[in-house]
């Protein structure tokens, strides 16, 4: 279990100790930022509002989920403190 940041704004990602936070609706998720491909860390693509792999190029969506591979598996959840 992981504690969100404090100063995280709404539709803001960001990859913090090896986690990916993004909060929309007030509601924070948390990632896994290692890429299930080849464990390269995820970065958050503002302007796609994406988690994009700079290694070998795979794409997830803003909850995780892949929109272009060489991934086939999502980022996986990480539970965060309430």
């Amino acid at each position: 279990m992981v504690k969100a940041p404090g100063d995280l704004h709404e539709g803001e990602g960001r990859v913090v100790d090896g986690v990916a936070f993004r909060k929309e609706h007030g509601r924070v998720q948390a990632f896994s930022a290692v890429c299930p491909h080849e464990a390269c860390d995820v970065e958050w693509n503002a302007e796609e509002r994406t988690w994009d792999c700079p290694c070998h190029g795979s794409r997830f969506t803003a909850d995780g989920s892949v929109l272009n591979g060489p991934a086939v598996e999502p980022l996986k959840p990480v539970e965060v403190e309430k």
